[in-house]
């Protein structure tokens, strides 16, 4: 009877017959083939049960390859039964030294863990993480760049039967960052796209294209936007070929629905667009309406290179920047020039000479008759377009001052698109400035709720609670809009203007000089003295010295000094620059009636005739 511990004979016996050997080829191979069908089912087109079946079979195929081990040997003569050991094998093996043992444990334990790591990776990891089948590289540069918390985040699925959507930005992985707007591009067209199938709520672009460049669970990024469904998938742009993957995962559980690879010319680009709307609303027994292919069909032009600039120009019009919406605008402008019957670029125009007087130092004489011509031009080649409605109140309002035409336009935007959160941004500006601001809030509330994670979202429901007495919660709406968009520079100032209305000069002073900081004037930190001429009067000839010296660098809109002009004193000074603006047409001014920051400018004789002569009532009326 041998003195071996009967568990050092049983590891003997494994190694005698090669089980160690079997568990570690085993788990390798497998996990090799695991990674091969997770990349080639989706690229052939089969379905994802296919995967699910070798995962399936992979791990019955382990114990039953243990066993086989165990039973029989292989030898030049074919499988055979393995014969029993011989006196003191056993004994010979288990007094090996650990160099010569434990490698094949070793190699059997990797083996293992392999093939488990290889199953767990082609069906637990979607669950767990929500990356993607068939593009895990891809998945990794799916996320969010614009910080959590900002939905009013309902689980998925939360709102009753109604079945929801987010869009998230499809990876670039053409290899050069600046095919990027290209497939934020196709991005944006397939949430147009969706918008067009009955019965599916679709999440804002802008909030959706927030989850960009972190790695977030599915899950979590579904919880934030209240979609009950993720379509994610990656863009390959080579010469005049486009591959595109795309995925459905189902939010809640995290699983795939769907998937597909698509290998095309650009010529079909509008095609696969189609083909992956009706492949999702198949999926999700939804249908794409006659209406809704109509639609689709109206955004088209037969130019590719054209809608390739206006992608070009959808791309730099989100940025509001400077040099963002003057590329935008000469985008649009090509477009139109190649293809004048293509409604979108008139649209898209029309925004951009809207936006480009608030966050540049453009003319509004010429933002009002081009804008005005461009949004007019949109609504004859696309009646249908509730963003052409939008943008064309827009013009009327801020630039025209037409306030009931605006309302008529706005109005017609809720018939055709009523969650067009955008336009109802805007509306919501619209009824602020005539004084029916509590309606404006609930808009705001509204486009909130429907795009979280954009910014402008923020920044216009600050202003408008702000409007209410509401400050805390302004400030908050603010902070939120600068989490979102650092760079933009007229929050600070919101911020500021309101701060220092509610006395807090310290506060206010930071927030001012971080505008100033950022629209390059110099000397900054001088706004201090500002805020201390308006509590010491004997600092108040220094502070209105600075105050002009600020002025002087020309680097803002000459109205935004207004409201502190007058805090310091200097109603008179204050009135020259609200009338210079006046004069221009400056769209600041239809803030005049309504926003706190201006209430003792209002009390000039003066602005009372301005604010009449534009029409808008004197403070609030509801």
């Amino acid at each position: 009877m041998s003195d071996t511990p009967s568990y050092q004979r049983f590891f003997a016996e494994l190694k005698r017959r090669k089980v160690f050997k079997v568990a570690a080829v085993y788990g390798a191979v497998a996990f090799g083939v695991l990674q091969a069908a997770d990349v080639l089912i989706p690229a052939l087109h089969l379905p994802e049960s296919f995967i699910t079946a070798i995962a399936a079979i992979a791990i019955l195929g382990f114990p039953a390859s243990i066993a086989m081990a165990w039973v029989f040997d292989r030898t030049p003569e074919g499988l055979v039964r393995t014969a029993e050991a011989a006196e003191g094998e056993l004994s010979a093996i288990a007094m090996q030294s650990r160099g010569q043992r434990w490698p094949v444990g070793i190699a059997a334990v990797l083996g293992t863990a392999l093939l488990v790591s290889g199953v767990w990776w082609v069906l637990g990891r979607d669950a767990a993480t929500g990356s993607n089948v068939g593009e895990p590289a891809a998945a990794a540069a799916l996320g969010a760049d614009a910080g959590a918390g900002a939905a009013p985040g309902a689980a998925p699925g939360a709102a009753g039967d109604e079945i929801s959507i987010a869009v998230l930005p499809f990876v670039n992985m053409s290899g050069d960052p600046e095919n990027e707007y290209f497939s934020d591009g196709l991005s944006e067209e397939l949430i147009n796209a969706l918008v067009t199938v009955d019965g599916l709520k679709v999440a804002a672009r802008t909030s959706a294209f927030a989850f960009r460049g972190q790695e977030r669970d599915v899950r979590e990024i579904a919880t934030e936007l209240g979609v009950g469904h993720v379509l994610e998938g990656s863009v390959r742009k080579s010469g005049d070929r486009v591959r595109i993957t795309a995925q459905l995962i189902q939010a809640e559980e995290g699983f795939h629905l769907w998937s597909d690879v698509y290998d095309r010319e650009l010529t079909d680009i509008f095609a696969v667009q189609e083909e992956i709307a009706e492949a999702i609303a198949e999926q999700l027994k939804l249908t794409v309406t006659a209406e809704g292919r109509s639609t689709m069909a109206r955004r088209r032009t037969e130019d590719l290179e054209a809608y390739d600039m206006y992608l070009l120009g959808r791309h730099q019009w989100a940025t509001r920047s400077e040099t963002g919406l003057f590329r935008a605008k000469e985008y649009f402008e090509e477009v139109i020039r190649r293809d004048p019957t293509f409604a979108p670029a008139w649209s898209a125009l029309s925004g951009v000479y809207g936006a480009l007087p608030w966050y540049t130092r453009f003319d509004p004489a010429e933002a009002l008759a081009t804008g005005r011509e461009a949004a007019r031009r949109a609504i004859e080649l696309d009646p249908a377009s509730a963003e052409a409605h939008a943008v064309l109140a827009v013009i009327e309002y801020e630039y025209g001052w037409n306030w009931d035409a605006a309302e008529a336009e706005f109005e017609i935007m809720l018939e055709l698109d009523p969650e067009y959160a955008l336009g109802l941004n805007w509306y919501c500006q619209l009824l602020v400035a005539i004084g029916r601001v509590s309606e404006g809030v609930a808009l705001c509330r509204r486009a909130y709720s429907l795009d979280p994670l954009f910014f402008l979202h923020s920044y216009i429901m600050g202003n408008t609670l702000a409007a209410t007495d509401s400050l805390d919660e302004a400030l908050a709406m603010y902070d939120r809009a600068l989490e979102l968009q650092p760079g933009v520079p007229e929050v600070d100032w919101e911020k500021g203007g309101f701060l220092l209305l509610a006395g807090r000069l310290d506060e206010a002073a930071g927030a001012f000089e971080t505008w100033l900081r950022k629209e390059g004037v110099e000397g900054p930190e001088r706004m201090g003295i500002v805020m201390a001429g308006m509590e010491d009067a004997a600092r108040r000839t220094e502070a209105t010295e600075v105050l002009r010296a600020f002025e002087a660098q020309n680097r803002v809109d000459s109205v935004l000094w207004a409201p502190i002009a007058a805090e310091l004193g200097e109603i008179d000074h204050a009135m020259e620059l609200v009338e210079a603006a006046y004069a221009a047409g400056n769209p600041y001014m239809t803030l005049m009636g309504t926003d706190p920051r201006f209430a003792s400018i209002r009390e000039h004789p003066r602005a009372h005739e301005i604010i009449h002569e534009m029409g808008l009532p004197v403070g609030r009326i509801d």
